[in-house]
């Protein structure tokens, strides 16, 4: 691969590149299972309302129907003919299985091989982890599935600190 290098990260070996500010590599994505509220929108709308979403899974939380970890991820499955358009699930890491509380529901992160890097700071730049994440995997014959998560660390005030990674499942 041109211009990229090749190390071992955890066992793994991890093809990397960097692009602009973002380093994109390989790795194997873990099973994981979040609590979950799905939609279909477009994406530009995802800033608006993904805060409507997590209060109903928080809320569930709150009641104990799950045991939240706190860590926010959302997951985004790429809709036939709707360029502009995303299945969404607005979802929070867990603690243990659990059967669902009405529109929250467990769903299982994608695994398979991805192409992902890490975001720093506001997130109003956050699309440019996902520009890098494309652009990589067009210099590197690679091919997304049209599957893509966002896990985010947790808030802080201080817009530097606050951390986004990005994945993308790869065919």
């Amino acid at each position: 691969m041109a211009g990229d290098h090749v190390e071992r990260f955890g066992g793994q070996v991890c093809y990397r590149m960097t692009s602009a500010n973002y380093q994109v590599s390989i790795q194997r994505s873990a099973p994981r299972t979040i609590a979950a509220v799905q939609a279909r929108l477009p994406v530009q709308r995802v800033k608006a309302v993904f805060r409507d979403y997590l209060d109903q899974v928080y809320a569930a939380g709150r009641a104990g129907s799950v045991k939240l970890d706190g860590q926010n991820v959302f997951i985004y499955r790429s809709v036939p003919d709707q360029a502009e358009s995303a299945d969404v699930s607005f979802g929070v890491g867990t603690l243990a299985p659990f059967n669902g509380a009405g529109a929250v529901e467990p769903v299982d992160l994608p695994t398979g091989d991805v192409a992902t890097t890490t975001h720093w700071g506001d997130y109003a730049r956050l699309g440019d982890a996902h520009h890098a994440v494309i652009e990589w995997c067009r210099t590197n014959g690679r091919r997304p599935t049209g599957i893509r998560w966002e896990v985010y660390g947790h808030w802080t005030d201080d817009p530097a600190k606050l951390r986004t990674d990005v994945y993308y499942l790869l065919a």
